[in-house]
């Protein structure tokens, strides 16, 4: 067994991160919450694409980065037609 991260019980690490379940070389720290590493509702933690856990709170966990978090995917918002104009709004063009 190997030792976690952060094992003094007053680490400012969130409860759910895995600096307090993993040693630091199998888990990644991004530098703020990302699609790239989605939080699993399933057991509370967050993981890559393939499956590494996740730390997006590197101020807590005391450590820089080691992964940059891409900027939020553009909203899809739909689009609104257009308003016709009154007759009193043409009127002056």
């Amino acid at each position: 067994m190997t030792t976690p991260f952060a094992t003094d019980p007053d680490h400012p690490a969130c409860e759910i991160c895995p600096a307090h379940r993993l040693p630091r070389d199998r888990f990644v720290v991004y530098d703020r919450p990302s699609w790239e590493c989605p939080f699993n509702p399933a057991d509370g933690h967050r993981y890559t694409a393939d499956g590494t856990p996740a730390c997006v709170h590197p101020h807590k966990v005391g450590l820089a980065p080691d992964r940059i978090a891409p900027p939020p995917k553009p909203l899809d918002l739909p689009v609104e037609p257009a308003r016709p104009h009154r007759w009193w709004q043409r009127a002056g063009r």
